[in-house]
């Protein structure tokens, strides 16, 4: 397992110049720590082939109207989040509306896949520790381990093979969906 000394700038980039408080996003959106869902219920997630996966889900429209999300989606204007858009659902599985709270189950794991749709996501930890491994193929059979951080990331979740392994308590997350080129978020990560 690599865990030090990788080129992450390919898989990842860490925005520790955006302010970020996971345990206030956490009281803003009620939730807790533990992954109760306080204000917002969540569903089983279904992937691009309408397979259930290890995570649970939230869309509830309330998430976007939140203060603390409407200001990191006045931070990223930039960006090319689309929210709501029905043109982003897949065919089958639960689709994509440009944002999503998501709860992991507690002993689950997620296997080794790029995401269908969209290219990067921006990936809001919420709870710690959190671990995503990282493939340089599908038949790569070492991944480099990424332990996030309180620390908002931008994520090549379109194009890098990633996995996580199973955890103890459940492991929570805000992302937001984009629909830029790596290149291109690399070049916007530089005007934050």
């Amino acid at each position: 397992m690599h865990t030090d000394g990788w080129n992450s700038s390919e898989f990842l980039i860490e925005l520790p110049q955006v302010e970020f408080n996971p345990i206030e996003f956490l009281k803003e959106i009620g939730q807790s720590e533990m992954g109760h869902a306080d204000r917002y219920e969540y569903a089983a997630y279904l992937n691009a082939y309408n397979k259930p996966t290890s995570q649970e889900i939230s869309y509830h429209g309330g998430l976007i109207e939140t203060a603390i999300v409407k200001h990191y989606l006045d931070i990223f204007k930039d960006f090319n989040i689309q929210l709501g858009t029905p043109e982003n659902n897949h065919d089958y599985g639960t689709g994509l509306n440009g944002w999503s709270l998501i709860r992991s189950r507690r002993g689950a794991s997620l296997p080794k896949h790029r995401d269908a749709k969209r290219p990067t996501c921006i990936t809001f930890p919420l709870t710690f520790p959190q671990r995503v491994n990282f493939w340089e193929s599908k038949e790569s059979t070492e991944p480099y381990v990424y332990e996030y951080k309180p620390v908002i990331i931008l994520m090549n979740a379109g194009t890098k093979w990633h996995s996580t392994d199973p955890v103890d308590q459940p492991r929570i997350q805000f992302q937001l969906d984009c629909y830029n080129t790596w290149d291109e978020m690399k070049e916007l990560a530089k005007t934050l």
